[in-house]
Order: structure tokens, then sequence, then C-alpha cells
């Protein structure tokens, strides 16, 4: 995450009352769907640099960055549209994220992010759908075409 923000978002956050509205953006992409889905808890669709994101009533609460450990990312859908729900059944694999925070006025300028994330886990039922996401996927990635164990490597044990 960065800690530098810009001087809108600086005035807003610190201010005792402000018109300001602060959003996040979510883009889902995965193989198996025929095209990226964007969402926005907003009443009313958001342009930003081009791409359309949809109103969806959701929340997404962002890692602390002094958290011990690898930083997930909660989140909370409303399921009133059925198709992200509908999207969701016909993962095959990885689901990949991006999220970014706007400022309403300024939707083209991005004040925190882009966070690329995937998705690890999602559940629904008939209100909600929920899930974490994983902000540093390259944690869990391999380093290296060997596997140091006892049989491979019997002086390191």
């Amino acid at each position: 995450m960065r800690s530098d923000l810009t001087p809108q978002m600086l005035e807003a956050m610190h201010a005792q009352e402000t018109g300001e509205v602060v959003l996040p953006l979510i883009t889902l992409t995965q193989a198996g769907w025929a095209e990226a889905i964007r969402v926005v808890p907003n009443t009313v669709p958001i342009t930003h640099q081009g791409q359309e994101f949809q109103p969806l009533g959701f929340s997404v609460s962002l890692p602390d960055e002094e958290a011990e450990g690898v930083p997930v990312i909660n989140w909370v859908a409303d399921n009133t549209d059925r198709r992200l729900v509908q999207a969701l059944r016909q993962v095959t694999g990885i689901v990949e994220a991006q999220i970014v925070v706007i400022l309403a006025d300024t939707p083209d300028d991005v004040q925190v992010g882009p966070l690329d994330v995937e998705m690890r886990a999602a559940e629904y039922d008939a209100h909600t759908i929920r899930g974490t996401m994983g902000v540093e996927p390259i944690l869990e990635t391999q380093f290296g075409h060997m596997i140091l164990n006892p049989q491979n490597v019997p002086a390191l044990f």
C-alpha cells in the first residue's frame, strides 16, 4: 500500500465535514469469463479512465499496514444482483482483482492503489456474498526449481 496520499484525499480525511465521497473501484477478471466485472459501491455508474463501473452495494476493508503476516482484504457484497454469483459459479482458476480508491469528484485520479490481488475465497447465501483477497500473491510463489527436503538435501536437516 502506498502511504503518500494526494492533498485532496488528505483534506477530505482530516476535515470535520466534507462533501468528498471516497469510492473503491474493483475490477474482477478470470480466464473463463467473457468480460471483466467492474463494480463500485455507489448509486450511479462511475467512469474511471474509460472503463464503466456498475453500482453494487459492497464494502471492502483494506489491511492494516502494520499487521503481522500476509495482508488480507475482506469484502462483503449485497446479493440482490445475481450476476456476480453466476460468474463465481463459473470460476475454474484464479480470480484476479484490482482495487483502486478514488474520490467521486475526480474519478480519473487514483488516490490509493492500484492493488493487484487474487480472490482467495468466496461464499454466498441468499443475502450476501463475502470473501477474502490476498494482497501479495507473490509471497506464495515458489522461488527456484529445487525443493529442499530431507531426501534431496539431508545435510540441512
